[in-house]
């Protein structure tokens, strides 16, 4: 965690002036194999205050690992640190806001002994976002190393690596958060090396990089997904412009959408050391299948369907029909997105055409009741002639699905 992330987050809950104030925290540092060993280690509190000035506090543990920082400034948001084997382990966040308690008493910091074996560390999760914007595909990278040991894991920089993780081939220049790569890591042959420092626990370590591909002609991208160590749990995102994807043999999963924006996803589960992946992402040629706004307006044309039977009896000659009423925007809000979801699922080949359409019914038949609901009225009654209420999903009289 950073110290402008922590500044955001304290100028955001800032909403007006607060008068300066005297803040503590009191705490402990503990050592989890070496009791004593805590005892006279440095410990640091880094914090932004209310007018974005920096603090820096420094003060020395105790014999037992206790330690205390008084007459902070406040309000004002820190974060802790223990100096211990030339690490800097990290603490808890602590924030002080106006007209709350400023003494904080529960803190604790952890410290662990070094090692370099390294048998233990897995890539519990790793993350690929593709995005494209002018003619570039980016691509932002996240790996999260898991340590369930009782020790931190580093290795000096000549020695081989603890972990690789592959970036795609013909990578642009590599970005992160803070401009620079973490301690620890390093770029060698298309792979970012970690040697640590790994901490113990499920969030060891992280790191988030980001670089630009280009595409071949035609806006085309053609890549490999390649993973030198073991990876638990893994994830690819793309974001869906009209186009189609071959993963290789990462498994497809339903579409998110974030922003209101939609991301094909494929998973992958238990990648062995080793393992490829080809990734090609390519627009939807002319002709060989519906376009984005090609399902879009199918959407839309599906749901004036859908209102219309709604708003009118299922069965009418044809000199009979005649414009429908529009359901309220709530019920139409909602069934435009689901199908959207819905064609979305059977253009990239998770839906058959018979499972389409009988969602499409079902969905049709959630509009009936909603719509209903909202309107006070009464359903249609069933084929068989049984009155339905607007909570049946079956007909009493039949049993027939509503």
């Amino acid at each position: 965690m950073s110290l402008r992330w922590a500044a955001a987050f304290a100028l955001a809950a800032w909403t007006c002036a607060a008068a300066a104030g005297a803040a503590e925290i009191r705490g402990r540092v503990s050592h989890p194999t070496r009791p004593g060993a805590a005892g006279g280690i440095e410990v640091l509190a880094l914090g932004i205050g209310a007018q974005e000035q920096r603090i820096e506090r420094s003060t020395r543990a105790g014999s037992d690992g206790s330690f205390a920082f008084r007459d902070l400034p406040a309000p004002a948001a820190y974060l802790l640190r223990a100096i211990y084997d030339e690490f800097a382990f990290p603490g808890p966040s602590v924030l002080f806001r106006p007209g709350e308690p400023e003494t904080r008493t529960d803190v604790e910091i952890r410290v662990f002994e070094r090692s370099g074996d390294g048998g233990g560390l897995r890539i519990a999760n790793a993350q690929w976002v593709v995005e494209y914007d002018a003619g570039l595909f980016h691509v932002r990278q996240t790996a999260r190393v898991a340590n369930p040991g009782q020790r931190v894991v580093v290795v000096a920089d000549d020695q081989p690596a603890l972990l690789r993780i592959a970036l795609a081939p013909g990578h642009g220049d590599p970005r992160t958060l803070l401009g620079r790569l973490p301690t620890g890591v390093t770029l060698a042959e298309g792979h970012a090396e970690v040697r640590g420092p790994v901490f113990p626990g499920e969030q060891g370590f992280h790191l988030e990089l980001s670089y630009d591909l280009q595409p071949e002609a035609g806006a085309a991208l053609n890549t490999e997904l390649s993973f030198p160590d073991p990876v638990e749990d893994f994830s690819l995102f793309v974001e869906d412009f009209g186009i189609e994807i071959d993963a290789g043999a990462l498994h497809p999963s339903r579409p998110v959408r974030q922003n209101d924006v939609f991301y094909q996803q494929f998973l992958g589960f238990d990648l062995a050391p080793g393992e490829r992946f080809r990734l090609r992402v390519a627009p939807l040629e002319d002709g060989a299948g519906t376009s984005r706004m090609a399902l879009a307006l199918a959407a839309s044309l599906g749901v004036g369907a859908l209102a219309f039977f709604v708003g009118r009896p299922v069965i009418r000659s044809a000199e009979e029909k005649a414009r429908p009423a529009e359901p309220e925007p709530g019920v139409r809000g909602q069934l435009d997105a689901a199908l959207m979801d819905l064609e979305h699922d059977y253009e990239t080949g998770k839906l058959s055409a018979d499972d389409r359409e009988r969602l499409r019914e079902d969905l049709r038949r959630d509009a009936l009741r909603a719509l209903t609901r909202e309107r006070g009225s009464s359903p249609e009654p069933c084929s068989c002639g049984q009155p339905i209420r607007p909570d049946d999903r079956f007909c009493p009289k039949c049993g027939r699905a509503l």
